[in-house]
């Protein structure tokens, strides 16, 4: 399964709820003309719980999820009218900010009604695996439900700005309430601990998670 997650910055001025309105409107609805889309979620950026230096490096309002079956399909599909012409060039009505991450990903998705979070960040590409495992140790200690998605290639669009250094990757982790995911990013907290030891630039944001496809 190939998969891509894309930063999205909402355009200056326009409120978060029409920016919303119109990308899981309009937009969706463009993007579904792909042929090979396996799964499509809209990751709706409700709150910062935690940022390493105090304030969050990157701009973000929503991140895509798009997963495709192999690397041929999702050529394809960004290849096609639909993916090179269409959304393009329907972005700018709503985006200020696209900044494309393709993505190797360990863990899976849960698939339940669960909160999430997504940890964005930088780190040095040796720190990939220790990450992984404290990851997966701190998971299993507070009893949540993680997956690490590392940046293996880099996009921008010509007419829209994008990050001037995009994430490494991506930390999703899946909470049982809003309660539990404000305190694992605490000052004591275990997986706080390991993203502060293993990454720079961290940034935890509370989704609100839409499932297009």
């Amino acid at each position: 399964m190939m998969k891509r997650m894309t930063l999205l910055a909402k355009k200056e001025g326009s409120a978060t709820s029409d920016f919303r309105a119109y990308w899981a409107g309009p937009h969706a609805q463009l993007a579904l003309g792909m042929e090979g889309i396996a799964k499509y979620n809209h990751n709706r950026v409700d709150k910062v719980l935690w940022a390493s230096g105090g304030r969050p490096v990157f701009n973000v309002d929503g991140v895509v999820e798009l997963y495709f079956e192999d690397a041929e399909a999702m050529r394809l599909a960004q290849g096609s009218d639909v993916g090179k012409k269409f959304i393009p060039a329907d972005e700018p009505v709503f985006l200020k900010g696209w900044t494309l991450c393709v993505v190797d990903t360990q863990g899976d998705d849960p698939g339940e009604a669960l909160v999430k979070v997504l940890i964005l960040f930088h780190a040095q590409a040796d720190a990939r695996e220790a990450l992984w495992v404290d990851l997966q140790r701190a998971a299993d200690a507070i009893g949540v439900q993680v997956a690490l998605n590392w940046t293996a290639s880099t996009a921008k669009r010509e007419r829209l700005w994008a990050e001037p250094s995009p994430p490494t990757g991506f930390v999703a982790a899946w909470f049982q309430s809003v309660a539990k995911a404000h305190e694992a990013f605490e000052p004591s907290s275990t997986l706080r601990d390991v993203v502060e030891k293993h990454t720079s630039d961290g940034a935890a944001y509370l989704i609100d998670q839409l499932r297009i496809k």
